[in-house]
């Protein structure tokens, strides 16, 4: 059938009259998922619109019709089209006009356009619409099989291009998917390659070593796996592996038997944990914890499978807290008895020296005030020797010439050992100088000979050594506890029995001795262990069962010259007495010692006031009481102790001078930080020129330059 498609007018007589014009499409607008292809119908005629759309009607498409080429345009910008059907002669927008502008916008430049005419027909306008970028130029009137025939075309072309497009699309959304799964996949193993990685190091730097041990077979040692255990103990695995016995016979004998025992019972239970000692490639015995599960192997047997810890250092550790803590006991207890103790060492060297200088013409009645006195003074010398091993008393540190101290020493290191031990000296002859307590130094060394000598009972050598050391890199293990720098060395070196290690570990613990009972006290290299460190130094002890002991100890090296005799040497006892008006407020809360330095001062010039305690002598000064230096005990009763004293006193009396007593040099050194008066403090028992010198070198220093208390 034929139709007639005229520019103008209806399509042809007899046809029922269209639908009035209109913009919207047959069907609702569709979005770009749709799987119809559409063709946008452009004709000013709605007569021609209603033929074109009854035309097109059997294709699966939707037609949109437009009645003007701007109606066209506002189409296109909305959706897509497969073809359009674009009539020649249009109000305003022509046809042509309106293909320009289609080809114009890249979205819609490849959409195909037949013009429909029924009036341009020569070749100068279909070479004209051709131009425009037409790709057929059909005259009215179109054979309606013709024109779906050319539609069918066109939309089948769109619709395989558009399902080209969608696989396409589809195959590369399938392949920025693969991507980015290999993508995530590669930063998976690489996130799992860095944390295996992080695991094998940080398993790699800690003392840990990976076993099995079959329990069914009787196997009595662990199969190690890795090196870690080569890095511990200094065997590789293959030693455990090859000589079954290796590892138990290399358990600490006084372990051995319990940690077999606890292997045996493991077959009963489901996890083992033990601890041990056991005996390294150097010939140390090191600490490992062994804890692991029990676990049924396919055959139906049973075996452990655990880790190997090195607790060394930790159990270390924990000996050296407990040695601290035994330390700080015997610190408490010592220092809570050292201020009444020196209080009465006070009154009686005080009393001994007073009858002493009234005995001439009384030789045997002299010489037993003569030995009184020396023991109170070793009392002395012993509660200093305490308070130091705990330390809590203050070092009385002066340059010392080392080998100079041991020559000193040599007559009475001689007296004390027997005849059958021969002593021999091997010192340094550049050797450096030490800052120390000088009758410390000797007390150290004393100890150290006695012990020497008691390890001899059939006789021997000993030998006394001194040496410059530099603790550095190098040998920084045989003195862990010091600090890199240069020290000098003093060492005793014996020939005698010898420590087994389980009493080498502990000879530094107090109270701890193999000495028969009331043969030692434990205590005499506790102290100079104490007295050492106090010092900045380290000790050491090397000793093999049968092969004797040496200790050696280091302390800094100082910078100092020693032409002039040593300020620890002794001094001539001379007392420098009073001067004219010169009065001494003397303030003691303990009533004999009060006494005992009351006449004391008043032997050597001094007039004396005396009093009981801190406001008493503070009414005194209030009163009018004349003083010109004031002479306090730190610690008294009644809320004010000596510096409290002294500050009051010296807001009263701006020129009055200061000196310190105490019995307790752990509580002058703590609260001396709290005296806004800082002055000399003289260190009770004292001797009568010491208590002189104090007196005097207060006095002479001017007020407000007093020496701070050490």
């Amino acid at each position: 059938m034929m139709i007639t498609l005229p520019d103008t007018g209806p399509l042809a007589t007899g046809v029922p009259a269209a639908p009035q014009p209109t913009s919207q499409p047959m069907m609702a607008p569709v979005t770009n998922q749709e799987t119809r292809a559409s063709v946008l119908l452009v004709d000013d005629d709605p007569h021609n619109l209603f033929a074109l759309e009854q035309a097109l009607a059997t294709l699966d498409i939707d037609a949109v019709k437009a009645a003007s080429g701007e109606e066209a345009l506002r189409h296109l910008l909305r959706r897509d089209f497969a073809l359009i059907l674009l009539d020649v002669h249009l109000p305003g927008l022509d046809g042509y006009e309106v293909a320009t502008l289609v080809r114009q916008r890249e979205r819609n430049r490849h959409v195909p356009i037949i013009f429909l005419s029924g009036v341009n027909k020569d070749d100068k306008h279909m070479f004209r619409g051709y131009s425009a970028g037409a790709v057929d130029y059909v005259l009215k009137p179109v054979d309606p099989a013709v024109l779906r025939s050319k539609v069918a075309v066109f939309v089948d072309l769109f619709n395989k291009t558009r399902e080209l497009q969608r696989q396409v699309a589809l195959k590369q959304r399938l392949l920025d998917e693969n991507i980015r799964a290999n993508a995530e996949r590669r930063i998976a193993e690489q996130a799992l390659q860095r944390s295996e990685e992080r695991q094998s190091l940080i398993v790699r730097s800690l003392p840990i070593a990976v076993y099995s041990m079959d329990l069914s077979t009787g196997q009595t040692g662990p199969q190690f796996f890795g090196e870690m255990v080569e890095r511990m103990c200094g065997f590789p695995p293959s030693r455990f592996l090859d000589e079954p016995e290796f590892w138990s016979e290399r358990i600490h004998p006084a372990d051995r038997e319990r940690v077999l025992a606890e292997k045996a019972a493991a077959l009963t239970s489901t996890t083992f944990n033990t601890e041990y000692r056991w005996q390294c490639a150097d010939g140390t015995y090191r600490h490992f914890l062994d804890q692991g599960a029990v676990v049924t192997v396919p055959a139906g047997g049973r075996e452990i499978v655990g880790t190997w810890l090195d607790v060394t250092e930790r159990r270390r550790a924990e000996q050296q807290l407990a040695q601290v803590q035994k330390i700080d006991a015997l610190g408490q207890l010592t220092g809570g008895i050292a201020h009444d103790f020196n209080n009465m060492l006070a009154v009686i060297i005080g009393n001994l020296e007073r009858v002493q200088r009234h005995m001439e013409g009384e030789p045997k009645l002299a010489q037993r005030l003569d030995m009184a006195m020396q023991g109170a003074l070793r009392c002395s010398d012993l509660t200093r020797q305490l308070l130091t091993f705990a330390r809590r008393q203050p070092l009385q540190a002066v340059p010392l010439d080392l080998n100079g101290m041991v020559g000193d020493m040599m007559q009475m290191l001689r007296r004390t050992l027997e005849d059958e031990i021969e002593i021999t000296l091997d010192l340094s002859a550049d050797l450096g100088a030490v800052v120390v307590d000088r009758a410390q130094a000797e007390s150290a060394l004393l100890n150290l000979v006695v012990n020497a000598r008691d390890a001899m009972p059939g006789g021997g050598g000993i030998r006394i050594e001194t040496a410059n050391v530099t603790v550095d890199g190098t040998n920084r293990d045989r003195f862990p506890e010091a600090a890199p720098g240069d020290y000098v060395l003093l060492g005793v070196v014996d020939g005698g029995t010898g420590m087994p290690a389980d009493v080498r570990e502990r000879a530094f613990e107090p109270f701890f001795t193999t000495k028969e009972l009331g043969h030692g006290t434990g205590l005499g290299l506790s102290i100079i262990h104490g007295f050492v460190r106090q010092s900045g130094g380290d000790i050491r002890i090397d000793s093999e069962p049968g092969q004797g002991t040496a200790v050696r100890f280091i302390l800094p090296r100082a910078a100092v010259d020693l032409a002039r005799p040593p300020g620890g040497e002794a001094m001539e006892a001379e007392c420098p007495m009073a001067r004219p008006g010169e009065v001494i407020l003397l303030v003691e809360d303990d009533p004999g010692v009060r006494a005992v330095a009351t006449e004391e001062v008043r032997e050597l010039g001094y007039t004396v006031v005396e009093a009981a305690g801190a406001q008493a002598a503070l009414d005194l000064l209030a009163g009018g009481q004349e003083a010109t230096l004031l002479f306090t005990d730190i610690a008294m009763p009644g809320g004010m102790n000596g510096y409290d004293l002294a500050a009051c006193a010296r807001e009263a009396r701006p020129g009055l001078r200061i000196l310190y007593t105490s019995a307790y040099p752990e509580f002058a050194l703590a609260r001396s930080r709290e005296s806004k008066v800082p002055a000399p403090v003289l260190q009770k028992p004292y001797l009568r020129h010491e208590l002189a010198r104090a007196l005097r070198a207060a006095l002479d220093a001017a007020v407000g330059a007093e020496m701070a208390c050490d």
